[in-house]
């Protein structure tokens, strides 16, 4: 399963974890993570945590720029979710991985929106989050 922004959120208190319901009045040194009027043009930075499967995506990076359209966000993590990444500065969930035996993942931008010509150098290209699910659909359907 890979869950995208809500769908993020969804996986996070499927597992029994919470939710920031608004993060401008919940978090108020948080960035502004929804724009209207930008909508996938609004964006900010976020930062890998080291050694986890998403990192391990994008080698020799530490940061990226991603696109933010969610003004609720991952609180309590759920139970064998691990974060692995959270924006820059604020320090909000951008990304969570269950440590269970099946693919579940979970990012809060929408990665199907950036790829190819015209995404910039420093913002996250999604093929690589993509094709790492699509690699663990086949690899589950070959199992059948």
């Amino acid at each position: 399963m890979l869950g995208i922004c809500r769908g993020c959120q969804l996986i996070n208190v499927a597992f029994g974890g919470t939710l920031y319901q608004d993060i401008g009045t919940q978090v108020p040194q948080a960035l502004d993570h929804r724009d209207i009027a930008k909508y996938e043009q609004n964006f900010h930075s976020l930062e890998f945590v080291p050694g986890t499967t998403l990192a391990k995506l994008y080698p020799n990076r530490s940061t990226a720029m991603i696109n933010t359209i969610h003004h609720q966000a991952v609180n309590k993590l759920g139970r064998g979710m691990v974060v692995e990444a959270m924006a820059v500065p604020d320090g909000i969930v951008e990304a969570i991985r269950w440590r269970g035996p099946s693919y579940v993942f979970g990012v809060q931008w929408h990665p199907e929106f950036m790829f190819g010509p015209g995404i910039g150098e420093d913002h996250l290209d999604g093929s690589p989050i993509l094709n790492e699910f699509l690699d663990a659909a086949r690899a589950r359907k070959a199992k059948r």
